[in-house]
């Protein structure tokens, strides 16, 4: 293959895609730069492993079993048609060029390239099979979706079989390449006349490279950008899905903005999570707000971000960051005047997320949507005072009682009245605070936990106080309504009391609190040992400090996964340690179990909002769990075992709706414990 005109032509084609291309990322860089700097405490070894690990190895892709191997097929093998490319584009500046000198590295690499196309061509038959005959719900959108799909689909498999005959037909004319084997193309060249496979080589190259540069430039304008953005969005995110809030300065006069009204309120982070969609809708088909019937679509939210970045963010990066500079004011003022959480996001819709985190931890490139939903409600709140009117209340009655349902703060810890549970005022030296919660002080399930948990302490003879009255709603209910001022104002207080008591070690009842003072509280100055009390509980049974009946009655229980102690912090084994722990209990797990859990419904301070759209989500929960003919369904948090509860009496089951607590107390050996007496 000499040099001739045709190199100068591809060489003049390829300069000009490539420039092409370095304009349309370079604008999208520059609009994804407009949102605010976001911090991260991972190393670059960490962020380098979990793209290795996510990204590259597609590990979250799986979670789906039947487009997991579609999608891996597709990506894998455009990782090693990366060779292939190259070596077509330097044939273009260089014909004689091959990777021959690579010696058997080249053997293997061609025999895997050829093989792969065989199984990107049937991934993408399977694909269009999904999409347009099965029509997987998730998969269908608009006429605009469904024709990028095909697009996209139609550019790989160019892309493929163009390779496999430009290969066959180099076999055909010049025989085999030195170093190389495809048994594929090998087989194809038989079909192809040793006459017409020079020029029919010639063809099937331009239609590669051709199609690849067309791709390349497609991208930018698909919503399979992601093929740019995925890995870096895997680089910058986390290993598990945020656990926590980022704080906001108060103190800082020049923070005149809470929250975000508009895109470029969101992080940076954020923005390309928008950029990084891939649009397959595995977000929204686990949403419990979705599956219940209601507006929210947590794909959609992500989709309109990108789609505001586009509109808006364009005429900023263009003019500096002063749109009003563009000559087409007209425009601009439509696009001004549109408002970001309104006309591209609903606002109802914000309101109706769980937090249950359930979206993020099914996305295959760590999109955070939560962190989004939670940032639009800090600019409701906070800058827009729009929020459900209920919410208003809970509001009042956190500032003003220091929990969300009114109760006197007096009344904190009266539940352990008669027990002989220390007061930290009275007794300041204890190792472990036992912080119920307002729940736990205040709900008729919470208190009665509270009571047995405090008497399994005891039992074990662990030296524990509580806060009583001095005790103040951890501030997570406010945090997740958008109300960051209270929230901030009620951690600062707590905060202030744990330091006074010099608190290392606290155990919760309610997984909320747990993340709250895990997670989130470091940033406020106090860095605890948060312990829950299943995890504690787990521990004592195993060290003999708690005994259990041997001779327990025979029973069958399920258990219920809470988000914030399941999702949030992936603790899922202790629990189910203890109650099969417990003699003769059969543990059934629900179809959705552990890190594919499904909510409650009261996470996201929907425990104080009510439901209007759809069917109930604990309903929805409450027949999944009833379905097992468990005798009890167990749980490890107040929120949920009071929207559980409701729910099993909605449907009019049979089943006990018990926290852990509760289930290791009845079946201790009461030959070597006391029996609780209030």
């Amino acid at each position: 293959m000499d040099y001739n005109f045709s190199n100068f032509i591809f060489i003049l084609i390829f300069f000009i895609s490539v420039s092409f291309l370095y304009i349309n990322l370079s604008r999208i860089t520059r609009i994804i730069k407009l949102g605010k700097p976001e911090k991260t405490k991972a190393s670059v070894w960490q962020n380098f492993w979990r793209m290795l690990k996510v990204a590259i190895g597609q590990t979250k892709i799986f979670r789906d079993s039947q487009s997991g191997w579609l999608h891996a097929a597709i990506f894998w093998g455009f990782l090693i048609f990366l060779f292939s490319a190259a070596e077509s584009v330097i044939k273009g500046f260089y014909p004689p060029f091959s990777y021959s000198f690579l010696g058997w590295f080249n053997v293997g690499l061609s025999f895997i390239t050829d093989i792969i196309s065989l199984f990107i061509l049937a991934a993408i038959t399977y694909a269009l099979y999904r999409r347009f005959i099965i029509k997987v719900p998730r998969l269908q959108g608009d006429i605009h979706e469904k024709i990028d799909a095909v697009l996209v689909l139609s550019f790989i498999g160019t892309i493929t079989l163009s390779l496999l005959l430009q290969n066959a037909s180099y076999i055909s004319y010049f025989g085999h390449e030195a170093n190389s084997f495809k048994p594929i193309s090998e087989i194809l060249s038989a079909f192809i006349p040793m006459s017409s496979s020079l020029h029919l080589y010639n063809i099937f190259w331009w239609i590669h490279i051709g199609t690849i540069l067309v791709f390349m430039n497609y991208l930018p304008f698909s919503k399979h950008f992601h093929v740019y953005t995925s890995i870096f969005n895997v680089y910058y995110g986390h290993d598990n899905i945020p656990n926590k809030l980022e704080p906001i300065n108060f103190e800082d006069e020049s923070n005149e903005q809470f929250g975000a009204t508009e895109f470029t309120d969101l992080s940076w982070r954020s923005i390309m999570d928008g950029y990084s969609c891939t649009h397959c809708g595995r977000c929204t088909s686990v949403c419990p707000a979705n599956l219940t019937g209601k507006i929210l679509d947590p794909r959609a939210i992500i989709v309109q971000t990108r789609q505001r970045a586009m509109e808006l963010g364009q005429f900023m990066v263009e003019y500096n960051g002063n749109p009003s500079g563009a000559p087409d004011i007209t425009q601009l003022q439509a696009i001004q005047d549109k408002k970001f959480v309104g006309d591209y996001i609903s606002a109802e819709a914000l309101w109706q997320c769980t937090t249950c985190g359930a979206c993020m931890q099914e996305c295959p490139i760590t999109i955070e949507h939560v962190s989004s939903i939670l940032e639009m409600r800090r600019g409701l709140v906070m800058m827009e005072s729009k929020f459900p009117a209920l919410l208003q209340t809970t509001f009042d009655n956190i500032e003003n009682s220091g929990n969300p349902w009114g109760f006197s703060p007096a009344d904190r810890g009266s539940w352990a009245e008669n027990m002989d549970v220390k007061i930290a005022a009275d007794s300041p030296e204890f190792e472990y605070l036992f912080w119920p919660g307002c729940a736990g002080n205040f709900d008729e399930k919470g208190v009665k936990v509270s009571q047995i948990f405090a008497h399994l302490l005891k039992e074990a003879n662990i030296d524990f106080a509580i806060l009583g009255s001095e005790e103040q709603c951890n501030g997570d209910p406010a945090r997740r309504a958008g109300n960051e001022y209270l929230a901030d104002a009620m951690i600062k207080m707590n905060v202030e009391t744990f330091k006074n008591y010099k608190v290392q070690k606290v155990i919760t009842t309610c997984p909320h609190c747990f993340n709250t003072f895990k997670n989130e509280y470091p940033d406020f100055g106090v860095n605890l040992e948060v312990i829950h009390h299943t995890e504690l509980l787990d521990k004592l049974i195993k060290e003999g400090k708690l005994q259990l009946d041997k001779n327990a009655t025979k029973q069958k229980i399920t258990y219920h996964d809470s988000c914030y102690l399941g999702r949030y912090n992936q603790i899922y084994q202790e629990p189910r340690t203890i109650l099969t722990s417990i003699a003769n209990v059969e543990l059934i797990e629900t179809e959705r179990n552990k890190d594919k859990g499904f909510c409650c419904g009261a996470g996201g301070a929907q425990m104080f909002m009510e439901e209007t759209d759809g069917k109930r989500v604990n309903i929805e929960r409450s027949e999944e769990l009833s379905s097992t003919n468990s005798d009890i369904i167990a749980l490890n948090c107040p929120f949920c075992n009071t929207m559980i509860s409701d729910g099993i009496k909605a449907l009019e089951g049979t089943a006990k709706v018990e926290d852990i607590a509760q289930i290791v107390y009845d079946n201790l050996d009461f030959d070597k414990h006391k029996k609780l007496e209030i």
